[in-house]
């Protein structure tokens, strides 16, 4: 059986403090992984699916609003929940601010395995 990826960015694996907000409540969670296209959470709070949430997550430097569809929900034993968040709108600064936060990401990455030379 041959398993085709749908996803179009590769995902990355980083923990950042986020906010959501439904119905004017801010609720807290972190990233499990952000792409340009979404982000996977975790939340002690249950998020439905299809649910339309306004995020607020900080990327190095940058704050990045964007709002998101959520695609799936899993109930963890720990009465924990994971859910993917499909982004439906985020801003030109945003996905800028993405783009050079996983740009930093493989650069320092490449350098710690030898593969990239630090600039001297």
């Amino acid at each position: 059986m041959v398993i085709t990826e749908r996803r179009k960015e590769p995902r990355f694996n980083v923990h950042h403090p986020v906010h959501f907000f439904r119905k004017s409540q801010k609720k807290d969670c972190r990233s499990l992984n952000i792409s340009l296209d979404g982000i996977k959470i975790e939340t002690d709070g249950e998020v439905l699916p299809d649910e339309l949430l306004d995020l607020t997550l900080l990327v190095g430097d940058s704050l990045v609003k964007a709002q998101g569809r959520v695609v799936y929900v899993e109930e963890l034993p720990d009465g924990t929940f994971q859910a993917g968040i499909f982004f439906q709108e985020i801003s030109e600064e945003g996905r800028t601010a993405l783009i050079k936060y996983f740009s930093e990401i493989m650069t320092h990455g490449a350098e710690r395995r030898g593969i990239l030379k630090k600039p001297e």
